[in-house]
């Protein structure tokens, strides 16, 4: 039998890791067709509505806007969100920058800039990534150190 090379074997791996990350993105993208469909027949029900009380009123000249919420709801559901994007994605990993996009689906965050993003991500989502692990939660599948690069974290066999 033929030895492979540690660089064809490398290759293979990064593929591997790729073909999944195509694969939770497609599952993410096809949540969001969802919604949006959901949104777009509850707006064409309140337009329904709105023309039928006064048929002088041009529903599509009302401006979107967005209503204030908690930004997370009620005590501890920024946590069990995190953990419930991780455990979707068990036994596969999870990165952490796709941990932070299905929170800000799923709590409705905007931020202006990518740099507001990252800093949302730094002080509130990987401080919840760091107590899930000491927790036994999540296990981290990357080195623990500042230049780590993207976060990859996979639930333990017990939280699923």
């Amino acid at each position: 039998m033929r030895r492979t090379p540690s660089y064809l074997k490398g290759l293979a791996e990064t593929r591997a890791r790729l073909a999944g990350d195509i694969e939770r993105y497609e599952r993410q993208r096809r949540q969001l067709q969802e919604l949006a469909d959901k949104a777009r027949t509850e707006l064409a029900a309140c337009d329904l509505l709105i023309r039928r009380f006064d048929p002088r009123l041009n529903p599509g000249l009302i401006e979107s806007v967005r209503g204030h919420n908690p930004r997370y709801g009620t005590r501890g559901k920024l946590r069990a969100g995190i953990l419930r994007c991780v455990e979707k994605s068990y036994p596969s990993e999870i990165t952490t920058p796709e941990i932070g996009l299905m929170l800000q689906v799923a709590f409705e965050l905007d931020f202006a800039t990518w740099q507001e993003t990252e800093e949302w991500i730094a002080n509130s989502v990987r401080p919840q990534l760091r107590k899930l692990v000491k927790e036994g939660l999540i296990e981290r599948l990357h080195e623990a150190c500042a230049d780590a690069g993207v976060g990859r974290w996979r639930a333990t066999p017990q939280s699923t």
